[in-house]
């Protein structure tokens, strides 16, 4: 039986990625991974971060849409540095993923939910963009929600702690930032994660470290 793994907001660090993916010895076949979004923007690398999410897709990956993906789509094909059919292959790619996974008891989004709207009828903006009316609220869900968007340093805790509290766990830990890249295993309740700033010191321990935070007040 495979692993659950989850990573969000990769922000152009796609080659640590690559270095968290080795060290779980994650395996295409066998784990199923879901990244949240966000692979572009403030780090190095967007475009071939791009190029692994695409990869990563064509052997079984779940990628959803982040709000620095649907700017993407509004404003590539302004760039002078990249080829047209470069650009056109990437706007389709984005524009077809979705903005929603659910695997086991978990609902996989790229920033929250409205509370009190029924998942199909959340708009794309509440998907890639809410904070504050779904961090601050109780969830009534079925499922624990993974998501990204809102670096938990925000939280006031350490910045390479996930955040978890109503229901819900936030795993940006700030790569996009300056500080750290995790991956998630929900299924062994464990994690990876690396500093952008000390790329070869990959560290692991239990998911939430040793301790549990579920404050949600946001600087």
């Amino acid at each position: 039986m495979g692993r659950l793994l989850a990573v969000s907001d990769i922000h152009g660090y796609g080659h640590l990625l690559k270095e968290l993916l080795n060290a779980a010895g994650y395996r295409a076949y066998r784990d199923q991974l879901v990244l949240l979004g966000d692979y572009v923007n403030k780090g190095p690398d967007s475009w071939g971060t791009l190029q692994l999410v695409d990869a990563l897709t064509q052997q079984g990956a779940i990628a959803l849409q982040g709000n620095n993906e649907r700017k993407w789509l509004k404003c590539m094909q302004n760039s002078d540095s990249v080829s047209p059919d470069k650009i056109q292959f990437y706007r389709n790619f984005l524009d077809r993923l979705p903005l929603f996974f659910i695997s086991e008891s978990y609902l996989f989004v790229h920033a929250g939910i409205r509370p009190g709207v029924p998942l199909g009828f959340q708009t794309p903006e509440d998907l890639t963009e809410i904070r504050q009316p779904f961090l601050e609220s109780p969830m009534d869900s079925r499922y624990t929600i993974i998501f990204g968007h809102t670096s938990t340093f925000r939280f006031h805790i350490p910045p390479w702690q996930i955040w978890s509290g109503d229901g819900k766990l936030g795993i940006d830990t700030g790569a996009g930032h300056g500080h750290f890249l995790t991956l998630v295993d929900l299924t062994n309740q464990v994690r990876w994660y690396v500093s952008v700033q000390q790329p070869l010191n990959i560290q692991f321990d239990s998911l939430l470290g040793n301790e549990r935070y579920n404050s949600t007040r946001l600087t």
